[in-house]
């Protein structure tokens, strides 16, 4: 997982741009993983939507790029509008159709855009001596459909912003546990070190089915009480 894009406004605000794809997913019969668009979309909107709220951004706007046929656009605008509800959060959806050529495999891409104040962004700013936790599982592929209880909730992940002891959240994405916590070490300027962590740190995260979460250690009860059985502390 790396930054989403910034692009500076005027009074020191800044556009958040996220985005995310899936090829070979979706009910067609050539489809690597055979599930509805309901599911693409939820596993698209997730992936965005936590890469904008994670460097504290505002999202505002999502846009669809859908190669899987007219029949898929009404149901993945539905999903995104049902996600949003989920969290609370307005936005407007724009996008296009590939519907000049047919594809034999689904392909959807999907960006969010948000804003932020500088002085709001949430990147390098853990604090030498802070926790560091995983909550939810690396998952990917079918084990998004069939493990899902281990996926830490999108509503999870999105009452963490606000907390006033969260430091930093940290999607881990296709490049593994590993790739996030390397990627939290360069924006805190650590060195490199070797983490504990239970689980396999090479393995893809699929759609950002776990996250990292740098924290107050005074309020680590709080993050297990908020947490519970998705949380798994990092030494």
């Amino acid at each position: 997982m790396g930054l989403p894009l910034f692009i500076a406004e005027a009074d020191d605000r800044e556009l958040v741009i996220a985005s995310d794809n899936a090829g070979a997913i979706g009910p067609k019969p050539d489809d690597a993983v055979q599930v509805p668009y309901e599911v693409v979309a939820q596993a698209l909107f997730r992936v965005a939507i936590m890469d904008t709220l994670a460097v504290g951004a505002s999202p505002f706007a999502v846009n669809l790029m859908n190669f899987a046929g007219e029949e898929a656009w009404n149901e993945l605008e539905k999903t995104i509008i049902s996600q949003c509800r989920r969290l609370g959060i307005e936005m407007g959806i724009t996008g296009s159709t590939e519907s000049n050529f047919s594809m034999n495999q689904s392909a959807v891409g999907l960006t969010v855009i948000g804003k932020v104040m500088k002085a709001d962004k949430k990147i390098g700013c853990s604090p030498q001596g802070c926790g560091l936790a995983l909550i939810g599982e690396p998952l990917v592929g079918e084990e998004v459909i069939q493990c899902a209880d281990r996926a830490a909730p999108l509503e999870l992940f999105a009452e963490m912003t606000q907390q006033e002891w969260v430091y930093e959240l940290v999607p881990v994405g296709s490049k593994g546990i590993d790739g996030s916590l390397r990627e939290w070490e360069r924006r805190n300027g650590r060195e490199q070190r070797k983490w504990e962590v239970p689980f396999d740190c090479s393995k893809s995260g699929g759609p950002s089915t776990s996250f990292l979460v740098s924290y107050d250690l005074n309020c680590d009860l709080d993050l297990i009480k908020m947490a519970e059985a998705f949380v798994t502390v990092i030494r």
